[in-house]
């Protein structure tokens, strides 16, 4: 593997959007998570896309999630600004 490949590899890294990290998710428990994201079912905004829903930023728990600590992400909110870029 050549220096490029790497960093190809590490670049195209994305959250994997499976059941496991669904579960772990901690969008639910978060200020921002109101009824209509519930009602929609959103989850796993970190490697789905941001919320359907007008998104009002009442404070932010992805700093605390598993999910977000296990793939050492920095930023917030990601249900108004989508995945995780890598």
């Amino acid at each position: 593997m050549t220096d490029r490949e790497c960093a190809l590899e590490v670049r195209d890294y994305r959250v994997p959007d499976t059941e496991e990290n669904a579960k772990i998710c901690a969008c639910p428990l978060c200020p921002t998570y109101d009824e209509c994201m519930k009602g929609r079912g959103e989850l796993l905004y970190c490697a789905r896309a941001s919320s359907a829903c007008e998104v009002t930023r009442r404070g932010c728990v992805c700093g605390q999630c598993t999910v977000a600590v296990k793939h050492a992400l920095s930023l917030n909110y990601y249900c108004a600004s989508g995945p995780a870029p890598y």
